[in-house]
């Protein structure tokens, strides 16, 4: 869509109703790295195509023309009408590639279509995903080394105990040795699940979670390599806020990446600490996570959550990119505060959750 002369003033063969200007937008549209299609619906033709947008289906389609991008990219058009998945993102495998795309309705003639080849960013991505969860699982088995011990300890003693004393005890004693054995065995049963449930998620199970339960167990995950640092935890839950609606492995991950980040700034610090609270409001449970780290520096803070982005020496640069993407899954925000030399706040918005029999 070159520009053209025409009555003394510069017009683009599609747009002769524009202004100069928007023959310039044009031109600008045509050589950005996004591919851009305009289809007409009514005409059911390609009104225009950027070059980024040729070269990605030149790539990997016989022939371009509208009956081929229409029944790749729209593919709920029925009768004239397509489906209401217009703004979203969407994703489409087509020979051994992976495009991205997201529909635009511009009027009732016009549909645009944003598009790129995202294959190789997906592929970077898992591979990034499978380092970071490789780095934060050194948390869990941390955590597990740790407490299996003092379960299975006292499981060990509590049935030696009452194998002594069977004959000696009441019914109620007896009960007590029992129900305290059962809450061990529980205890150890919660660990080796967070092991087998180590993963990304990708779909995940969407449940009204006990936050104050969660976060007990979380603590005794984490606690025993924060110590080995010298870093002290308190987590505090008000009594409004108990429920959540979450899943709980995936908030567990996103816990664990938050704990990590906040670990390694405050890595030579004086009197390091993190402080872990949950309260309610407008219908979300708010949960910060605040440590007094070195801070980010303020040019840094705008690159948080660009993918590959990092400021640690062996970093994968995904950690926050993979947390706000487990959230979103669960319809949650983040969002992050610093003060160089001073801390760092991060707080996740969870939507509220209630007792599942109420």
């Amino acid at each position: 869509m070159e520009s053209v002369q025409k009555k003394g003033r510069m017009v683009c063969p599609v747009l002769e109703a524009q202004s100069f200007s928007a023959c310039v937008y044009a031109d600008i549209l045509k050589h950005i790295d996004v591919g851009i299609i305009v289809l007409d619906i009514k005409e059911e033709q390609i009104a225009f195509q950027n070059k980024e947008a040729m070269s990605i289906f030149e790539d990997t389609l016989d022939s371009i023309d509208y009956k081929t991008l229409s029944t790749l990219l729209l593919q709920g058009m029925r009768e004239g009408h397509i489906s209401d998945g217009f703004g979203k993102p969407q994703t489409l495998h087509y020979k051994n590639r992976l495009l991205g795309y997201t529909v635009y309705l511009i009027s009732d003639v016009y549909i645009g279509i944003l598009v790129r080849d995202i294959t190789e960013n997906v592929r970077l991505q898992s591979i990034a995903e499978a380092v970071n969860a490789m780095e934060n699982i050194t948390y869990i088995f941390s955590g597990i080394r740790h407490e299996l011990g003092n379960p299975i300890n006292s499981i060990k003693m509590t049935l030696s105990v009452l194998k002594n004393n069977l004959d000696k005890y009441s019914q109620a004693t007896v009960q007590e040795y029992v129900d305290r054995t059962l809450a061990e065995i529980l205890r150890v049963e919660y660990l080796l699940k967070s092991l087998k449930s180590f993963s990304m998620f990708e779909n995940p199970s969407i449940q009204h979670v006990d936050l104050p339960d969660f976060m007990y167990l979380f603590q005794s995950l984490v606690v025993g390599d924060l110590e080995k640092s010298g870093i002290k935890l308190n987590i505090t839950v008000s009594p409004e806020a108990k429920w959540v609606r979450a899943d709980s492995r995936a908030l567990q991950q996103v816990m664990l990446n938050l704990i990590s980040n906040a670990a390694h700034a405050l890595e030579k610090r004086d009197n390091p600490e993190i402080v872990i609270s949950a309260v309610k409001k407008d219908g979300l449970v708010w949960i910060d996570v605040e440590d007094n780290g070195v801070g980010i520096p303020s040019e840094d803070q705008k690159n948080l959550f660009k993918p590959f982005y990092t400021t640690k020496p062996h970093g994968t640069g995904l950690g926050l990119v993979i947390t706000r993407k487990m959230l979103a899954k669960m319809n949650s925000r983040i969002g992050i505060m610093s003060r160089e030399d001073v801390g760092t706040t991060v707080t996740i918005s969870i939507p509220e959750g209630r007792v599942e029999n109420a």
